[in-house]
């Protein structure tokens, strides 16, 4: 079995990924800047730490768009703006100001100097602006600005003149000259429904961008990932990091920064908890951007895995199978990376499955399953999110009140010492490989 070398980590999980250590996403990027050649806005939407500020890095690399764009990559200029930072002194004229810097260094080929220079005294007016990005249209220039953490704006006590959102977006859909790429754990529709509430408008300010969801890596990237580990990494720990895992971009990278750094026999079992330790945070955070229904299907899925994996017996979830709206809910949370479909050739023990009609699912991440043990079933996790959304019993929507007691007496009837913390189920799971493999 490989062991532990001495070598630098590889994985980064701390930090956006630089362009030179980005992966896949290609047909993301292809989106994304073919709908920039037309000068034609984007909506990046996805959970936390799913890779939106890295993508939106990988986009502003000269290289990347010379590659997809070829000559016409030489008419943009590109802004990228963290927006996460902003304080409360953050104003419009400061965000004009931001976002059309890169423009002056650019002006020998733009001519755009003196417009900005007069969009600037004048105070950032619509009129001076429809001036400075009409000039950039005109002339097959445009600036693209990445806004990362777009929403930030929307909640910003400086931004909340609808004004200046029905402002960007005209002059992202009439000038020629302006391109905006977003990143926000909203869907535009979301948006759009906080600008109405918030800003007092009625007209959507932001459905003239199209909504890209990043989604969890496809396996072929998983592989490619997990390669960066090189000998450290048997087949078994492969198969263990991406079932604790999943496909989730910061949970591969984390765990397998994890793993690469542990050593000794039970290596595996004293990455798993340093691993878990480290992201649970992550699903405290993950759990705030789920619906209630998203929510009630994960934490089913997961009671369930945890209960057969804890007790060593199937759950009977004959109960479970009479709610049809489980298949879409399933299939939303399969999206998230956090359920996947079991066919035939399912390399785990089959009586952690859970069984929807005619399907067999399980927790896309066993850390996420881990996390529901420890706020349902142990209780030793606090979760403010949590716990106000069972206190208004909006499980309701989903479940029966019989359903759902029935679910929460066999999860706490679970023997504690069946339930053995992160290392007991982790060593459980590693020895289920290996058995898989013999």
């Amino acid at each position: 079995m490989a062991t532990s070398t001495t070598t630098l980590s590889p994985f980064v999980y701390g930090r956006p990924v630089r362009s030179d250590e980005f992966l896949n996403r290609r047909g993301d990027l292809r989106t994304i800047l073919n709908r920039l050649r037309h000068v034609e806005s984007t909506a990046i939407v996805g959970e936390p730490h799913i890779g939106k500020s890295s993508l939106l890095l990988k986009l502003s690399d000269e290289d990347t768009q010379q590659a997809y764009l070829g000559e016409d990559a030489y008419q943009i200029t590109t802004c990228l703006l963290d927006l996460h930072p902003i304080g409360n002194a953050y104003t419009p004229a400061a965000f004009w100001r931001e976002v059309l810097e890169p423009l002056k260094e650019t002006n020998a080929e733009t001519g755009a100097l003196p417009l900005l220079e007069a969009a600037e005294d004048a105070g950032y007016t619509r009129r001076s602006l429809e001036k400075l990005f009409n000039h950039l249209g005109e002339n097959s220039w445009q600036l693209a600005m990445l806004l990362d953490e777009f929403e930030r704006l929307l909640i910003h006590p400086n931004f909340q003149d609808p004004a200046f959102f029905a402002l960007l977006r005209s002059l992202a859909t009439r000038t020629g000259g302006l391109s905006v790429v977003t990143t926000s754990r909203l869907s535009v529709a979301e948006m759009n429904e906080r600008g109405r509430a918030l800003l007092d408008a009625g007209s959507p300010f932001f459905n003239h961008a199209i909504e890209l969801r990043l989604r969890p890596f496809d396996e072929v990237t998983v592989g490619t990932l997990l390669e960066r580990g090189g000998p450290a990494f048997s087949p078994e720990d492969r198969r263990f990091i991406r079932r604790i895992a999943g496909r989730h971009p910061f949970l591969l990278q984390a765990m397998s920064a994890m793993l690469i750094e542990s050593n000794g026999n039970d290596r595996q079992i004293e990455a798993a908890e340093r691993f878990y330790d480290l992201v649970s945070y992550h699903f405290d955070d993950l759990w705030r951007t789920l619906d209630d229904r998203t929510r009630t299907a994960a934490v089913v899925l997961s009671l369930v895995e945890m209960g057969g994996r804890a007790s060593g017996q199937r759950w009977d979830c004959d109960e479970m199978e009479k709610v049809d709206a489980f298949g879409p809910e399933l299939r939303k949370l399969a999206e998230r990376g956090l359920a996947e479909p079991v066919d035939e050739n399912w390399h785990s023990d089959n009586g952690n499955l859970f069984r929807w009609r005619d399907e067999k699912w399980t927790v896309g991440t066993q850390a996420f399953a881990w996390w529901v043990g420890d706020v349902i079933i142990s209780e030793s996790r606090r979760v403010p999110a949590y716990d106000e959304w069972l206190a208004e019993k909006r499980y309701r929507l989903f479940l029966t009140q019989e359903q759902w007691d029935l679910l929460i007496r066999t999860a706490r009837a679970i023997p504690t010492s069946a339930v053995r913390g992160i290392g007991g189920l982790a060593r459980s799971l590693f020895e289920e490989l290996l058995r898989k493999r013999s």
